[in-house]
């Protein structure tokens, strides 16, 4: 963005360096430049009313609605209380309170998204296939490699990110269970990340019959005003569970929200399905953190070292890139990449609001961890209600060929 002379204002005005609208440049939609913006001026598309039509007016739809990690994390000082609160159950509330019918959690979608990556990933490495893999979940980080970077799509897994994950499941599995058409479900995503509302116009993530997977997003700082506007007191609330079929989740599907917590959530599965066993201690505090931009793991796989790389910010992306396309021995057997386009992920995302002090954002992060110790299970695979999903409609396991179908996307080179 720069200042530029506009005759018909008789001043200067923002614009992008090329002149042509945001959409059309390489902005990678991450967000971050909403968190700085010193007057506010830059935000996001605000689709609260959109949705709050539908609520009113919902016809025959059936309005479901699923909830990034994140947003049970950093809705909490948004709405004035410490950094670090967990309001899971009171967010449930507050949303039904707002008229969604069914509210799901995104966090269900992250445990489908580990075992579909790690299977993927446990393929590339067993069939000598394109390595290193890098994750595919931040919609940010796709729009860079696809805009700038585009010699990276083979390296890019195929999975959908938790919140495709999900949509498409509702598209499916859901109304079949509901006896509907997929487009008699109105969904609506609420998401810690501006880079959502791009990735959900992709004609990737649309239905064979044209139907859009995830109707709107809402990002935290929407919803955050939405629950003022409406009133609603959210410390007073009772806690309310998720909707039951796609409610239960995993520690694993906890941490995705943190800098580093994809990467660990897949070296839990991933290490089940090559080695046939589970992990002794599931932690991986070698990717944890928010200071280092770049953090190295090493995990043995039964005999087999195998490299993990966890990036957080564009910036670091770019020199770990560099490193590995320079052929530095320090990365040469790197495997498995985790990018996050937001400096400590997802639960500090452009649609959230800033943490006010890195005190502020390591509570945030440190919330999800906690969240991640207390879960009965803290591995995707053991997911009771993600493996009935699998039993009704995708052959009973992962990584299947209708898995494959609904579950997987593709990336192509994007140019402006």
């Amino acid at each position: 963005l720069k200042l530029v002379q506009d005759p018909a204002f008789k001043g200067k005005r923002v614009s992008t360096t090329n002149g042509k609208e945001l959409q059309h440049t390489k902005c990678i939609k991450c967000g971050q430049c909403t968190l700085v913006c010193p007057t506010k001026a830059l935000r996001e598309k605000d689709a609260v009313d959109d949705v709050r039509a539908v609520l009113q007016n919902p016809g025959n739809k059936i309005i479901t609605c699923e909830v990034a990690p994140a947003i049970r994390v950093n809705l909490a000082d948004a709405l004035g209380m410490p950094a670090g609160t967990v309001i899971t159950g009171k967010l449930v509330t507050a949303l039904k309170k707002l008229g969604f019918t069914h509210v799901f959690d995104t966090n269900w979608g992250a445990d489908m998204t580990i075992v579909e990556e790690a299977s993927e990933l446990v393929s590339r490495i067993k069939n000598n296939e394109t390595l290193p893999m890098f994750t595919s979940c931040c919609p940010a980080w796709i729009n860079y490699v696809e805009e700038s970077a585009p010699k990276l799509i083979p390296h890019l897994s195929t999975v959908k990110s938790p919140m495709g994950m999900l949509a498409a499941t509702l598209r499916n599995d859901f109304a079949k269970l509901q006896k509907v058409k997929p487009q008699d479900i109105y969904h609506v995503a609420i998401m810690p990340c501006t880079a959502k509302k791009d990735e959900i116009e992709r004609k990737q993530l649309y239905t064979k019959d044209g139907v859009k997977e995830t109707d709107k997003v809402v990002t935290t700082r929407e919803l955050a005003q939405w629950i003022k506007d409406a009133k609603i007191n959210l410390k007073s609330l009772p806690d309310t569970p998720f909707d039951s079929v796609y409610g239960e989740s995993t520690g694993a599907g906890t941490i995705f929200c943190n800098s580093g917590g994809v990467m660990e959530a897949a070296i839990r599965s991933a290490y089940k399905f090559y080695t046939g066993h589970e992990m002794k201690d599931v932690n991986v505090p070698a990717v944890r953190g928010v200071q280092d931009g770049i953090k190295y793991a090493v995990v043995d796989f039964d005999g087999l070292p195998i490299h993990f790389a966890v990036a957080q910010g564009i910036a670091n992306a770019m020199n770990l890139i560099k490193k590995i396309e320079n052929k530095d021995p320090a990365v040469k057997d790197l495997k498995f990449i985790e990018v996050m386009a937001c400096p400590g992920g997802c639960v500090c995302g452009g649609g959230s609001t800033r943490a006010k002090t890195k005190k502020a954002m390591q509570k945030r992060v440190d919330a999800v961890y906690e969240l991640d110790r207390e879960m009965p299970e803290r591995v995707s695979h053991k997911n009771h209600e993600l493996n009935e999903c699998y039993d009704r409609t995708y052959e009973g396991h992962y990584f299947s060929h209708s898995a494959h179908h609904d579950l997987h996307t593709h990336h192509k080179p994007q140019v402006y």
